[in-house]
């Protein structure tokens, strides 16, 4: 989904700017100033008029990406094929088929990719869309019976989106709808600017939320502390410049008025900021950004506030959550995030994932929420109703919003339930005279994979702390199953998608240059089939670690005893995961290297440590790694880890200088 706007290609809040009127004069023009509804008109009327087959192509090419900023996939689907049959390039089919997944229209979207393979075999993104196509379609046939939904009766035909519960019954959102306030209209689509409204259930009625803060700019995605006393929203200014920028704003209430608003401290210029959320503490606050320092595209960033009332500066989510892709509308109850993204497994546009920190206090691999809640279109701010009225086997009730059905498909509020159904089978029909037959249940099984390579905190510095985790991009994953290998290759995210059989055991490998391979293997025997998930993928994260060559790197929990040299049975571990990457590499060589603390002569540590790296080296000579590859080193103690002075080193001290270390010789 390229030129994304902040609220997902169609919302009057642009992400990437807010756009003034202009005086244009051909649709390239109107395309440049982000006049989109002005731009679609233009572009065919001067391709109807256009002689020129390299004009026309571009011409259809920019109307088809007009229509996308518009959110009309049905209308820029046909002036891609144009643009793609009038030579274009690549890149038309590409998106091409990127309007059909967003429309659903699944076999048709493997057809272009498959043909974009034959000009470009060894493509990992092409092959790996034709899998999401395909378990796109198994996804829409196995819907989570769970989830009921349905359009709430508010929605109009302008953008109604982000719906947040403030009270029992009632709804603060945000919407483009007419506004009797003003006749102008925001010519990025046509329609009027947005602002935040107010639904009540009690009298079905709809109305502005403050005129303190809707103004003339663009308002939209808020949220309320868990008080109500902080009011959070987007502002994105339609001002006096070509490109202005959207802001998160906060108010606070004074009795029963909302104060002036004002940006966060740590706002920065040329940055846009939005889709706040608060953590139940009150203190946490999400939001989105497309900072320059993030993994790409727009990420979730998240602050606090201390006693004080200072916000920290922002943190970014990490390569868990966020991709080179859009991550957006965060939100969260109790302990899940969740969140829409365009670049992970989902069935087309932005899809609604959950996630949520395990006891490591790592992001487990997020989960796609699937069909109903997710389609090809854009489906983003899922959000849970506290405020709703307890149920029978209800789980969960809440609401979320989506660009599905129709033609230009303005953003609608959607209601969903999740109950709590009883696990069974699905019941065939049958004539009421017969007994009925249990259907069999079609258990699929998937594993994604996402390879990456660790970042230190000195980049040239194996032993330095690792700061987080990058991803390694086109890369080859050998998939091993009996005594047969297929080879693979990951998308530009470092990503891969493949649906596997029962009753298997497959070994992935993951290679990349200049880096160490990795491998784990899965036995689908052992996968639980959940009668309510018919559809199983499991999340794994390759981490390859860089060749460092002929530099140590030191082997965690890997200490001796005073004046010995065996194995510890705390050492073991370690040195079963450094035979792991023996197996997985084996064209290297290392050198296993020993010191010893600073007690005892030069001439007998320098005996010790040899005795010790030679038992490192039996040790894993043990696990079924050739002599040939391994050298030992012992080195004494030449060189201390801690430097102190021999007679007023603590124990832990001399334990830490007493270690092992590995080096890539070959």
């Amino acid at each position: 989904m390229r030129n994304q706007i902040f609220f997902t290609l169609v919302v009057s809040l642009v992400w990437t700017s807010c756009t003034f009127t202009r005086k244009v004069q051909t649709g390239m023009q109107a395309y440049e100033v982000k006049q989109f509804s002005v731009a679609t008109q233009l572009f065919e009327a001067e391709y109807a008029a256009s002689r020129s087959q390299e004009d026309k192509a571009q011409l259809a090419y920019y109307a088809g990406e007009s229509f996308s900023n518009l959110n009309d996939p049905a209308s820029a689907a046909p002036w891609y094929y144009k643009a793609h049959e009038d030579g274009f390039g690549p890149e038309a089919l590409d998106r091409y088929a990127d309007a059909l997944k967003q429309q659903e229209k699944y076999p048709e979207a493997i057809k272009a990719y498959e043909d974009l393979l034959k000009t470009s075999p060894g493509n990992a993104a092409y092959r790996s869309n034709i899998t999401l196509c395909k378990q796109a379609i198994d996804w829409k046939k196995n819907k989570n019976a769970a989830y009921e939904i349905s359009q709430v009766n508010f929605n109009t035909t302008a953008a109604d989106y982000a719906p947040v519960p403030i009270g029992p019954g009632t709804l603060l959102f945000t919407s483009d709808r007419d506004s009797k306030e003003t006749s102008e209209s925001y010519l990025w689509t046509g329609r009027s600017f947005s602002d935040l409204y107010v639904f009540k259930s009690a009298t079905q009625e709809v109305a502005p939320f403050d005129e303190v803060i809707n103004s003339p700019d663009n308002e939209g995605t808020a949220i309320l502390s868990p008080d109500g006393q902080m009011l959070v929203f987007t502002r994105c200014y339609a001002g006096q410049a070509y490109d202005a920028w959207c802001k998160l704003m906060y108010s606070y209430k004074r009795g029963n008025v909302w104060q002036e608003p004002e940006p966060f401290p740590f706002i920065r210029e040329e940055v846009n900021y939005g889709h706040p959320a608060f953590a139940a503490n009150g203190t946490t606050l999400f939001f989105s950004s497309d900072a320059p320092e993030g993994q790409g595209g727009h990420d979730i960033y998240f602050t606090q506030v201390d006693g004080a009332g200072i916000w920290a500066e922002p943190a970014n989510l990490g390569t868990f959550i966020n991709t080179i892709g859009q991550e957006q509308y965060p939100t969260v109850y109790k302990d899940t995030l969740f969140y829409s993204s365009d670049r992970l497994a989902g069935l087309g546009g932005l899809d609604i994932f959950k996630t949520y920190l395990n006891q490591e206090g790592q992001w487990v691999p997020p989960i796609n929420l699937r069909s109903p809640v997710n389609s090809g279109a854009d489906d983003f701010g899922f959000i849970v109703d506290t405020f709703a009225a307890p149920a029978e086997n209800v789980l969960m009730q809440g609401y979320f919003t989506s660009s599905r059905g129709g033609a230009a498909r303005n953003d609608d509020i959607f209601a969903f339930t999740l109950k709590g159904i009883q696990p069974g089978t699905d019941i065939v029909d049958v004539p009421d005279n017969e007994v009925p037959k249990e259907k069999p249940v079609d258990y699929q099984i998937f594993v994604s994979i996402r390879v990456m390579e660790p970042q230190f905190e000195v980049p040239d510095d194996p032993n330095s702390k690792r700061i987080g985790k990058k991803a390694l991009p086109n890369g080859p994953i050998i998939i091993t199953e009996g005594l047969s290998d297929q080879r693979f290759v990951t998308d530009e995210l470092g990503q891969f998608l493949i649906k596997l059989e029962w009753n298997k055991q497959y070994t992935f490998t993951a290679r990349y240059r200049d880096h160490l391979a990795a491998s784990f293997t899965l036995n689908t025997a052992e996968v639980e089939r959940n009668p309510l998930k018919t559809i199983t993928t499991i999340n794994q994260i390759m981490e390859l670690d860089p060749i460092f060559r002929n530099k140590e790197i030191v082997l965690e929990n890997i200490f001796y005893d005073y004046d010995q040299w065996a194995i510890r049975e705390d050492a073991k571990p370690s040195l079963k995961n450094l035979s792991t990457i023996l197996k997985n590499n084996p064209a290297i060589r290392i050198q296993l290297s020993s010191y010893t603390d600073c007690r005892g002569t030069d001439e007998y540590n320098l005996d010790l440590s040899q005795k010790r790296a030679q038992a490192a080296i039996d040790y894993l000579m043990s696990l079924g790694i050739s002599a040939k590859r391994l050298v030992a080193q012992g080195f004494g103690e030449s060189n201390l880890s801690v430097n102190c002075v021999c007679e007023e080193c603590t124990e832990e001290q001399h334990q830490e200088n007493r270690r092992t270390t590995f080096k890539i010789i070959d």
